[in-house]
């Protein structure tokens, strides 16, 4: 039987987004089978930043909570790798961003992402979402990449804003 793993990250939103410099603040995921039965599922506060960007509505995690309940990263980072089997399927929202962070904090580590398939369902919803660009990206037509929460509008996905991501 198949599984595959959804994972998302949270960071301090201080940093760079390409690349991605910022630091995670949180790492979660689920880990189900082909017929949707939760196998595992994980999410912790990881310790190491010393600031967060307040004033940015992605960021949904105070100094505080990461002083007194983040865990060392490396642990948090292990307990995610661990949970990977060979030849399983990543998914992330925005997969460019969460992937890439992980690798570059992994390097400060002994462990390595895998060379897993992973799929962006920021990228491959955009068709079925389609959600028109506005502004200045509207001269290259097509459509926006959705947010994680126009795709779960889209989808007809109830969502807990606070717990959401």
């Amino acid at each position: 039987m198949n599984t595959y793993i959804v994972f998302d990250l949270e960071t301090n939103g201080i940093g760079e987004f390409r690349p991605p410099t910022q630091t995670i603040t949180q790492i979660a995921f689920i880990k189900f089978n082909s017929e949707g039965q939760i196998i595992d599922q994980y999410s912790t506060i990881v310790s190491g930043a010393t600031a967060v960007n307040s004033g940015c509505h992605a960021v949904n995690i105070t100094l505080e909570s990461i002083e007194n309940e983040g865990i060392d990263p490396v642990l948090a980072y292990k307990r995610f790798l661990d949970a990977i089997d060979d030849n399983m399927i990543i998914y992330s929202h925005n997969a460019d961003f969460d992937v890439n962070l992980l690798k570059r904090a992994l390097q400060k580590t002994d462990m390595v992402f895998p060379n897993n398939e992973v799929i962006c369902t920021m990228k491959t919803s955009t068709d079925l979402c389609k959600i028109r660009k506005t502004g200045y990206a509207a001269k290259y037509g097509g459509y926006k990449w959705p947010s994680l929460s126009e795709l779960a509008m889209r989808l007809n996905i109830e969502k807990d804003n606070d717990n959401f991501h």
